[in-house]
């Protein structure tokens, strides 16, 4: 019972992140500010998926996926950092 709180709560707050981050970049026009809220919206669904995969299907395996998403969320990020700051 616990669990499941933690893990909708930790998805709520990527996906609150994200749009909080959204929004300061629609508002500054700042690209790292979007590159950021990408990263956050892609960890959201990360947060989704160990939700998915520990308690809705415990007998399936997402591991693989899960680390993906992560991997995509933290090079978008890095691309973000590198290409995107003056």
């Amino acid at each position: 019972m616990i669990a499941t709180l933690v893990y909708i709560l930790c998805t709520l707050t990527s996906l609150g992140c994200s749009l909080l981050l959204w929004r300061g970049y629609r508002k500054t026009r700042l690209r790292l500010l979007s590159w950021s809220a990408a990263c956050f919206a892609i960890l959201a669904v990360c947060n989704a998926l160990l939700f998915f995969d520990l308690i809705v299907f415990p007998q399936t395996d997402l591991l693989v996926f899960r680390n993906l998403a992560t991997l995509v969320a933290l090079l978008v990020l890095l691309y973000g950092l590198v290409f995107e700051s003056h």
